[in-house]
């Protein structure tokens, strides 16, 4: 599979040049799919190979904080920390979170067992990450950083990744310092546009989370790119189920979809910073104020805007649009992780509900393409 780079400048040259190179493109795409609906009938290996795709101008800097000044870095208290963003007053439901204060939260002084903070591209990393620090006064790093950056070793209460995704890295060898794992799932219909979402700003220098990618270009992405990004979602939810198959109290498994919805939302980050809590050195907000800090950090209120999800964009089409043997190939990949963790309940009940939302789309017109 060519890089993502490649992709996207053949994309271009075909819809300027001739209709004969759009048709091989085509054909080269729909066999490609016809292969993966075949491989999809027999369970693969757990050591097969990762299909490269990559993510150009992908920040390996912090997005928090600069690596120039350890001292900068390293605040006395945590527990102060959470007390600017928090407070709760006469036992209401009340917080004085503003999100501009997460940009002082800084790393603990003392020691503290980080988190993974795992999700595949395209899947509310960065709505969590910021929830993760609201609700602990703690800095957050990347697995870029971390892998480079010592000073942020045992002093990050979570270290946001993609791996074993193409735009993550490996950080198997800092296992033993790390609590566990929060994994985050998204539909991998909806996974798989919003990352689009995400390059397209990237490559035209868009500010993140501003701009929806026009049709055309989802479409140009989609008839190349479907089968690897499927396949990559596949190894990304093995990995990370593997990972902890045998000491499952370690990984909490939660869903975009249920962070993000009214009732939901609040009872499933209430669960996260229980979670994050067991973790040495890690202490997170009271209880009565969690309801406060997701409707700010997830709903946007603390700049006087509700949103019905976790995104600000606003440009470009909200819909993103498949395939009736696209739709087919995304159903099949979640009923064979739906057999292969069955004697897993809540990876059960998540799949089960990924499956009955497919029977949705094929039904929405502005959903399915020809």
């Amino acid at each position: 599979m060519q890089q993502f780079t490649t992709q996207q400048q053949d994309s271009n040259d075909a819809s300027s040049g001739s209709g004969g190179r759009r048709r091989a493109t085509s054909f080269v795409a729909a066999a490609g799919l016809l292969c993966f609906l075949i491989g999809t009938f027999v369970m693969y290996t757990t050591n097969r190979s990762a299909v490269v795709v990559t993510n150009p101008n992908v920040n390996t800097k912090s997005e928090e904080l600069s690596s120039s000044s350890t001292s900068s870095l390293l605040r006395p208290s945590s527990r102060r920390a959470l007390s600017e963003l928090v407070r709760v007053e006469d036992g209401e439901d009340l917080c004085s979170y503003k999100r501009e204060r997460l940009i002082a939260v800084a790393l603990a002084e003392h020691d503290v067992s980080p988190t993974y903070q795992a999700s595949f591209p395209g899947s509310g990393a960065r709505m969590t990450h910021e929830l993760i620090r609201a609700l602990t006064g703690i800095a957050i790093s990347t697995d870029h950083a971390y892998a480079v950056e010592t000073n942020r070793h045992r002093h990050s209460v979570a270290v946001k990744t993609h791996y074993p995704d193409p735009n993550g890295v490996p950080l198997d060898e800092f296992d033993e310092q790390f609590n566990g794992a929060v994994l985050v799932l998204r539909h991998p219909a909806k996974a798989i546009p919003s990352f689009f979402n995400f390059w397209y700003e990237r490559v035209h220098h868009l500010a993140n989370h501003s701009t929806r990618a026009p049709l055309e270009e989802w479409i140009k992405f989609r008839d190349v790119s479907l089968v690897s990004q499927l396949q990559h979602y596949q190894q990304h939810m093995d990995f990370w189920m593997s990972k902890y198959e045998e000491n499952k109290e370690k990984l909490l498994v939660v869903t975009y979809e249920d962070l993000t919805d009214d009732v939901k939302g609040p009872e499933t980050t209430a669960r996260i910073a229980e979670f994050l809590g067991k973790a040495e050195g890690v202490q997170t907000v009271p209880p009565e104020s969690i309801t406060c800090i997701w409707q700010k950090v997830v709903k946007y209120e603390d700049i006087g805007i509700s949103l019905k999800y976790g995104s600000k964009r606003k440009a470009g089409p909200k819909n993103h649009p498949y395939t009736d043997i696209q739709l087919y190939a995304i159903q099949l990949m979640m009923q064979e992780q739906r057999i292969k963790f069955q004697n897993d309940p809540d990876m059960t009940e998540i799949m089960n509900r990924y499956i009955a939302a497919m029977a949705d789309m094929a039904t929405e017109p502005e959903l399915v393409t020809s």
